[in-house]
C-alpha cells in the first residue's frame, strides 16, 4: 500500500511539474511572438525599463521645475517681494506690489509671514509629491522648512497665488540689510488693537526717491541695486517698467494691510475682504 501510494504521488508530482513547464513555454512563446509581432528588441526593453526607473528617481526634480513660475511683464504687475535674513534664511517680511502702469498707481499690501491658511487640494496634492512632510494647513514663515533654497520662492509663489486668487507676475528678495532702507513698519496709534502694522516706505527712503527725476536716474538706480537682489525678472524685463515708474509720484503711492484677523498666534486672511481690497488695487481705485 505504501509502495502504491508513493508511486501515485511520484505520478502526480510528475505531470504538476510536466504542466507548469507547458505553461511556461506558453508563455515564453506567447512573449517572443508579441516581441517579433511589434519589432521590439530585448534591448529596447531593457533600456525602457532603465528610462522608467530614471524617471522614477527624478520625480522630485521634474515636478521642481514644474514648480518654477514664469516671470511676466504686465500692464498691471504683481510683484510678491520677500524680505530674507541671510544669516538664518527665514522670510521677514511679505509684501505684493501691485503697479498699474497706466493710471500710474503703486499699492503694497503686506501680508503678515505669520498668515496660516489651508491650500486647495490640487496645489496640496502637487506639494505633497516633493515633500511628502509639507502641511496642508500652513504659516507662510515655515515655508523655507519644506522646500529647497533653488526654489523655495515659485512655491511661495504658487502659495500665494492659491491664498489670494490672483496671479503673481514675478517676484523679488530683498536681503534684510537692504529691505530695512527702503521700508519700515508703521507706529499704530494708541489704542489700536487687533491690527498689525504695515509696511510703509522709510523717510530716508522718501528723500531719496524725491531725488529720482529722470528716467535715467531712475534706470542708474536699478542697475545699482539690481544684483543685490534676486528675481526671476531680468533687469531688462525690469526696465519695461521704467517710464511708468517716472511718472509715479510718491501721492499715488499707497501702503496696506492685507484685511484679515490677528491673533497671538496667526494672521487669517478675510477671503471676501481681501478679493475686493485687491480688485481695488489691480483696477487702480481711488482709496485714503
Amino acid at each position: 500500500m505504501k509502495k502504491r501510494a508513493a508511486r501515485t504521488f511520484i505520478r502526480s508530482f510528475v505531470k504538476s511539474i510536466f504542466i507548469v513547464l507547458i505553461l511556461l513555454g506558453a508563455g515564453v512563446l506567447s512573449y517572443r511572438a508579441v516581441i517579433r509581432y511589434l519589432k521590439v528588441s530585448d534591448t529596447d526593453i531593457v533600456e525602457a525599463y532603465s528610462i522608467s526607473e530614471d524617471e522614477s528617481r527624478n520625480k522630485e526634480e521634474i515636478i521642481k521645475e514644474e514648480g518654477i513660475n514664469e516671470a511676466s511683464v504686465d500692464d498691471v504687475s504683481r510683484n510678491l517681494i520677500y524680505c530674507i535674513d541671510n544669516q538664518t534664511g527665514k522670510i521677514d517680511k511679505i509684501l505684493l506690489e501691485i503697479f498699474h502702469c497706466k493710471n500710474k498707481k503703486l499699492s503694497y499690501i503686506t501680508i503678515p509671514v505669520k498668515t496660516q491658511f489651508t491650500m486647495t487640494d490640487i496645489l496640496y496634492r502637487r506639494l505633497i509629491t516633493v515633500n511628502p512632510s509639507v502641511p496642508q494647513v500652513i504659516k507662510l514663515s515655515n515655508i523655507t522648512k519644506y522646500f529647497d533654497q533653488d526654489a523655495v520662492y515659485d512655491y511661495g509663489v504658487l502659495l500665494m497665488e492659491d491664498l489670494l486668487k490672483i496671479k503673481i507676475s514675478y517676484y523679488t528678495v530683498i536681503p534684510k540689510e537692504l529691505y530695512i532702507t527702503v521700508f519700515g513698519t508703521e507706529n499704530l496709534k494708541a489704542g489700536q488693537k487687533g491690527t498689525l502694522p504695515k509696511e510703509i516706505f522709510s523717510e530716508e527712503y522718501r528723500t531719496f526717491l524725491s531725488t529720482l527725476t529722470s528716467m535715467q536716474a531712475i534706470s542708474n538706480y536699478l542697475e545699482e541695486i539690481y544684483p543685490f537682489l534676486q528675481s526671476n525678472l531680468s533687469l531688462t524685463g525690469k526696465m519695461n517698467y521704467l517710464e511708468s515708474y517716472s511718472k509715479t509720484t510718491l501721492l499715488d503711492v499707497y501702503f496696506e494691510m492685507i484685511r484679515g484677523t490677528d491673533s497671538n498666534s496667526a494672521y487669517s486672511i478675510d477671503t471676501d475682504k481681501a478679493e475686493q481690497q485687491l480688485k481695488e488695487c489691480l483696477e487702480a481705485t481711488d482709496r485714503q
